[in-house]
């Protein structure tokens, strides 16, 4: 026995060492190889071998020639912190937040400045001298907005140039009696052909946006442009202002009225309203032929690569935008770029970053991209040029001189997409007031552009007019005081009251000669136990408390010096109307909760107490929701209020009324949004609240109930007289309890609705969430923590009141 263990000892110990050296010789094999993390928010990514979409396997064949050609070094994709939804492109920034940023970054336009603006990319001018063919490829546009958003600094280099172009179904114009080779040329034909091209009962349509008012914004700014307006510009002093409340921006935001609720005469006689819609699926109507017209990318060597695996390239027509009552025809342009990581130590890594960026950006790698693209049978939609170019002349005669010739006026006719700090916000902040015509059409355009254009300004660029700036810091300042005044002027008075009560209390002469035994170690052991739940307080609450009240006063960045701006912040909240929003949401919100999901916990406890038989599977069935994932809750109730018919709520609204009413949108109405965002809460919280009223209903004496009976009174008498006025400690701990929680509440608007519509259900924990991680005004948001912090501590201070006066005691089961 004794050999056996001594054996099997023996082979343990000889696995461990073999394990060793084996891990140690892999780690000498592969010390020389430099792994590069390649990532960010949207755009290239890495593709694995499963991925056949033609982009992919292009995108691969260029990964591997690039390996290939480099043995030292190895890509992988950066892996992080994520957010889904509107604050997806905020995933990046909590990743060099968290120290897991990608050493090569992906860059577009919209976000560049504040990479830049954060310290979040290296300066490439050194490369550049040592490789400038790299950066003479480039679109004058696209050149103009890299020194431009750099300040003279190269910061990103692009690998991919791209446009928005007019995309068209050609079978669809050719059933509708329409040349497909001739597409709309002014918006008047655009809106005469999407007439032509709607068919309302068959479920097409003329033109079609995304669902979100972002989603919208992102392409109507092509609108905008073609109208002779602009997003935002630069002011005399070099900052960036919002430019879209001006007559061009009118009449943007006019024609798209006309478009979503125009009304007109179809063929068969009957009246319609609007030739286009929001759809959450576009990719799929273009496919199934649900839309004629719409607006998509396209580089300048691949066309139309959203859909080259999905649908016959011959059936899509490609043109440049229509024109505008200007006469100009205007598109966005875009780069799809490559940034290297300022936080990188190693030069040798950084060397290997540029090498990657640098071939990316080559020949090389259009060459690969081209052959791919051929060699999938899609040669009619690369850039004749690049065939030939790269030995495919014989491919290039089959390519639509159309599309050549679309191609070239987009790329000249290009308006760079928004490049200031925060721009990739901006299509949210502009998609309020495209929704807000959509609802009522009957709004003035020009004063729906300029509350916009004012919270743009505040939220995104900072802009305000330094005269107005300064007198509302004035103001602010003797607001400030003020309050510093009468805080310690009731710091002084209760210190006077609190020395009266201990002078009060002061034991007299004789009591204070009599010593009293103080025993030190029942203290200590109270401390012992104490302590680690008091370091964890003081860990995870106060320090992050203080520590956010520094950054309350400071523009806070992620890696550059923060810079104290005094009570800047608090100004921005008290100006912002989005705050002001922010506060009637969760006041809103609160009352709903309490109206309607506070006493349903008390009712349902009373009627399973009363229930003779089947008490435990009436309490499974109520408390069932709280064990579900809340997610899975919110996302199961986003089914039930679906705007379309095939939604629950709409479906039995159907049924009950035979069709006559319906489909609601539920959580896209304005009036009924917030209401409907608060019914998942209410439903998945009465069961366990039901469950603790019936615990308590427990304490009550049987003999009160007993005595009640002898006089004769009825069920609600002692409910009204008996019940309640015992469960009322409960009920007041539980009420402000559920109100502070309620006032608190932002996940259920973000999963539901994400604020909207028009900030019909963005509560004041959205503000705060949305600003620290979308437009990371991180000091702003701290801010806004503060001062909601401060408005609920009354409601704090009575809870606490409460519950120093309660006795608890146990009941029987």
């Amino acid at each position: 026995m004794k050999q056996l263990q001594r054996l099997f000892f023996t082979l343990c110990v000889l696995l461990c060492v073999t394990s060793i050296a084996t891990a140690q010789t892999a780690a000498n094999s592969d010390s020389s190889q430099i792994v590069l993390r390649v990532g960010g928010a949207g755009g290239f990514k890495l593709p694995g071998k499963n991925d056949i979409a033609p982009r992919y396997r292009a995108d691969r064949a260029i990964v591997e020639t690039f390996e290939r050609e480099n043995p030292g070094i190895r890509l992988e994709s950066a892996q992080g912190i994520q957010i889904a939804g509107p604050a997806a492109e905020s995933g990046l920034m909590l990743q060099f937040a968290g120290g897991t940023a990608p050493d090569v970054v992906y860059v577009n336009f919209r976000e560049s400045a504040t990479y830049i603006q954060q310290g979040f990319l290296e300066p490439l001018d050194g490369y550049l001298k040592q490789d400038p063919d790299v950066y003479g490829r480039l679109s004058p546009v696209i050149k103009k907005v890299i020194k431009d958003v750099g300040d003279g600094h190269v910061y990103f280099i692009p690998y991919a140039q791209f446009v928005q172009a007019l995309y068209y179904r050609r079978d669809l114009f050719q059933a509708a009696g329409l040349d497909p080779d001739r597409p709309p040329q002014t918006w008047d034909e655009f809106y005469d052909y999407a007439k032509k091209l709607t068919n309302q009962p068959k479920g097409v349509w003329g033109f079609e946006y995304g669902t979100d008012p972002d989603a919208t914004a992102y392409w109507w700014i092509n609108f905008l442009w073609q109208a002779g307006g602009e997003v935002v510009r630069r002011n005399a002093k070099g900052q960036w202002e919002a430019a879209f409340d001006t007559p061009a921006g009118v009449s943007a935001l006019e024609f798209h009225k006309k478009l979503m609720t125009g009304p007109w005469v179809g063929p068969d006689g009957k009246r319609y309203v609007g030739v286009a819609r929001h759809s959450s699926t576009m990719a799929e109507d273009r496919v199934k032929g649900a839309v004629a017209m719409w607006f998509q990318y396209q580089s300048n060597i691949i066309a139309n690569t959203a859909d080259t695996n999905s649908l016959n390239p011959s059936l899509i027509g490609i043109a440049p935008m229509p024109k505008g009552p200007t006469g100009i025809s205007a598109n966005e342009i875009n780069a799809a770029s490559w940034g290297i990581s300022s936080q990188i130590k190693d030069p040798r890594v950084r060397d290997a970053a540029w090498k990657f960026v640098k071939f990316m950006a080559s020949d090389d790698a259009d060459r690969i991209r081209t052959k791919a693209y051929v060699e999938a049978g899609l040669a009619n939609t690369v850039n004749p040029q690049s065939l030939i170019k790269y030995g495919y002349a014989d491919d290039a005669a089959g390519v639509s001189k159309a599309w050549l010739q679309a191609s070239k006026t987009l790329f000249e006719d290009g308006r760079p997409e928004p490049y200031g700090a925060n721009m990739s916000q901006v299509y949210v902040l502009l998609g309020q007031p495209l929704q807000k015509i959509e609802l009522d059409p009957g709004k003035d355009a020009h004063a729906l552009l300029t509350v916009a254009a004012s919270e743009v300004n505040t939220k995104l660029t900072g802009y305000v007019d330094p005269k107005e700036m300064q007198r509302r810091r004035t103001g602010a300042a003797v607001v400030f005081w003020i309050l510093m005044l009468a805080f310690f002027g009731v710091l002084v008075w209760q210190g006077k009251l609190a020395w009266k009560a201990y002078l009060a209390a002061r034991p007299t002469e004789t009591e204070a000669r009599t010593p009293r035994p103080f025993n030190l170690r029942p203290h200590i052991i109270a401390l012992l136990f104490v302590a680690p739940a008091a370091l964890s307080v003081l860990l995870w609450k106060y320090y992050p408390l203080v520590r956010g009240l520094v950054i309350a006063f400071q523009n806070y960045q992620l890696l550059a010096p923060p810079r104290f701006v005094g009570l800047d912040n608090f100004i921005d909240c008290f100006y912002q109307p989005s705050f002001w929003a922010g506060i009637r949401v969760s006041i809103l919100f609160t009352l709903y909760n309490l109206i309607f999901g506070f006493f349903l916990p008390i009712f349902i406890a009373l009627a399973l107490s009363e229930i003779p038989r089947g008490k435990m599977l009436f309490r499974t069935i109520y408390y069932l929701p709280a064990v579900v994932n809340g997610f899975v809750v919110l996302y199961l109730w986003k089914w039930f209020e679906d705007s379309t018919p095939q939604g629950l709520f709409n479906t039995i609204i159907s049924f009950v009324t035979m069709g006559a009413k319906g489909p609601y949108d539920w959580l896209g109405t304005p009036a009924l949004a917030l209401f409907a965002a608060t019914l998942p809460g209410i439903w998945t919280t009465a069961g366990p609240g039901s469950i603790i009223y019936l615990a308590a209903l427990k304490g009550v004496p049987d003999e009160m109930y007993e005595a009640a009976d002898l006089d004769g009174a009825s069920v609600m008498t002692k409910v009204w007289k008996i019940t309640l006025p015992t469960l009322r400690p409960l009920i007041m701990i539980t009420f402000l309890g559920a109100a502070i929680a309620s006032f608190q509440a932002s996940e259920t608007m973000l999963v539901m609705t994400g604020g909207g519509p028009l900030y019909a259900t963005h509560s004041l924990g959205l503000e705060i969430w949305y600003n620290a991680f979308m437009y990371l005004k991180f000091g702003y948001a701290t801010a806004a923590a503060w001062i909601m912090g401060m408005m609920l501590v009354g409601f704090t201070v009575f809870q606490l009141r409460i519950i120093k006066n309660l006795k608890f005691a146990t009941t029987k089961a």
